[in-house]
């Protein structure tokens, strides 16, 4: 008797979770829907697929390209320009960095301790984040930089990986998300306002500089701290942040930005719009994604490993990057030093940086790095 009660429970509770996936969307809703969308009608998949092979073979990519081994330094300063409002790199270093305990942290392996840094930019908007400190150095500097879902506890796994491995790793949210704060701020025919979401970061002048600057500052900080090689891995929006830093910023040696962009010809053919601060005109009209993937991949020591999940349940999923892999990584190979290429990661399903990814990034930056 209590056998087929177990099993009635156990129906039940079945059906009503199977209710609560479709009426309010909980997990795995998204994960099934996109399952759905690729594999029900495998015609349909096959024709759009189809249809961007002949959109995207008529496209001359050479046409949409702007940066060469001539120009690379005067668009990087184009690039500071767009971003900063000037052609050269903030010299800002952090206001304050002072030890911490966060019992969030407290299990990781082979953490000695943890400081907090907090950089201040204009109308008081911050950027706090954190530096875990290694007991066993290797003298190497892993820059973590997370997206738009929030805190950085969310790459607690990157993070905890590389530590483990001897890396001194800082971490990084996106402006107000996380510990940043969203203060409210006053701008002149406008008034104050609440200062809560990165669409608003479109009233202020040189708007990128509050996703940027904050990395390059910190950069700044490392210089005396004598390590061997910068790796930058970041997710989502956070690697939206690392192509441009890389692009910008040669002590950044090696850059894994992952599930973070795609070129704007790709983009734009997506029912999704993108984030503002991806929309942001010039970074199409002058400078565009092709141009930063080579600008960050090219330098002596340096290379960019972009990182797509295939099966994403957000975004820049799908093999589209098929039609400019070839075509970036042939044009990097023009310059004396660089290198550049997609990892497709097939080993889920999710919007993360997964084990297999994270094995996949120790590899090559130790193989690139006992090169040196």
């Amino acid at each position: 008797m209590k056998k087929y009660l177990l099993i009635i429970v156990v129906i039940f509770l079945s059906f009503a979770y199977g209710i609560l996936i479709g009426k309010y969307k909980v997990f795995p809703h998204d994960q099934v829907k996109r399952f759905q969308d690729r594999f029900e009608d495998n015609s349909a998949v096959e024709k759009e697929d189809a249809e961007k092979k002949i959109y995207y073979s008529q496209i001359n990519l050479d046409e949409l390209l702007s940066v060469t081994e001539d120009n690379l330094d005067s668009l990087r300063s184009k690039l500071n320009e767009i971003i900063f409002g000037t052609k050269l790199l903030t010299k800002q270093l952090p206001d304050t960095v002072y030890n911490i305990d966060d019992s969030s942290y407290s299990n990781l392996a082979n953490l000695d301790k943890i400081e907090q840094f907090n950089i201040i930019q204009k109308y008081g908007i911050n950027s706090i984040g954190y530096i875990f400190n290694p007991k066993e150095k290797n003298n190497r500097l892993l820059i973590y930089h997370q997206g738009h879902r929030g805190d950085f506890i969310l790459g607690k796994k990157t993070i905890a990986f590389f530590l483990e491995k001897g890396f001194t790793v800082y971490a990084f949210n996106m402006p107000l998300k996380g510990k940043n704060n969203q203060p409210r701020i006053y701008l002149d025919k406008l008034g104050e306002f609440p200062l809560n979401i990165h669409e608003k970061f479109k009233y202020l002048e040189s708007p990128l500089q509050y996703f940027i600057a904050p990395v390059i500052s910190m950069l700044n900080y490392s210089e005396n701290k004598n390590f061997s090689d910068i790796t930058m891995v970041g997710i989502s929006g956070g690697g939206w942040t690392t192509n441009l830093t890389s692009a910008i910023d040669t002590r950044v040696n090696y850059s894994f930005p992952v599930a973070g962009t795609h070129p704007m010809f790709i983009r734009l053919q997506k029912p999704k719009d993108t984030d503002f601060e991806q929309n942001l005109n010039e970074l199409s009209s002058e400078i565009n994604y092709l141009d930063m993937y080579i600008m960050g991949a090219v330098g002596k020591g340096r290379f960019q490993t972009q990182i797509l999940n295939k099966y994403d349940s957000c975004c820049f999923y799908g093999d589209d990057y098929l039609f400019y892999e070839d075509f970036i990584a042939s044009k990097v190979q023009q310059f004396e030093y660089g290198n550049f290429k997609v990892f497709s990661d097939t080993s889920h399903y999710e919007h993360k940086i997964s084990k297999v990814a994270l094995l996949e990034i120790l590899k090559e930056i130790n193989s690139k790095s006992n090169k040196k």
